[in-house]
């Protein structure tokens, strides 16, 4: 999941120029949602109820092509599994999400406030290397 917060950044900078916005003031725009302990709450509490959903989802329907597709006889599968009964522990993940998401959203909006005051010095720097590289090597960069 780590690995996917760069590109995320990367792609919710490029939309806001396309609709005309500055990077700069949407991360602004995200990071002061993102710390607002009223919509963490409510983005935790929706989340929670989406996991508790998809626990009692039946599974049956997923698992015999899967095991007749492995060789074993699809009737040995549980017609009533669900994730809750296959593993009654999974039953607690909805519970972590609701304790654990405000935290991670605020740690979100930190991160995206750093990267809005960030910009300008990164632009700089992309000046400054572009102006430092003859005219000849930029032609070639892809």
């Amino acid at each position: 999941m780590r690995r996917l917060i760069l590109p995320a950044l990367l792609l919710s900078l490029a939309a806001p120029a396309a609709a005309g916005t500055t990077p700069e003031s949407e991360l602004g725009r995200v990071a002061h949602a993102m710390g607002d302990p009223a919509s963490q709450h409510a983005m935790a509490r929706a989340i929670g109820a989406m996991a508790e959903a998809v626990l009692d989802l039946p599974l049956a329907p997923i698992m015999a092509p899967i095991a007749q597709a492995a060789g074993e006889d699809p009737r040995t599968i549980d017609p009533d599994a669900t994730l809750r009964r296959m593993s009654p522990a999974a039953g607690d993940v909805p519970r972590l999400i609701e304790r654990q998401l405000p935290a991670a959203m605020g740690a979100m909006a930190g991160m995206s406030g750093a990267a809005a005051a960030l910009l300008p010095q990164l632009r700089a720097a992309v000046d400054r290397v572009r102006d430092a590289m003859p005219a000849t090597e930029l032609a070639e960069l892809p």
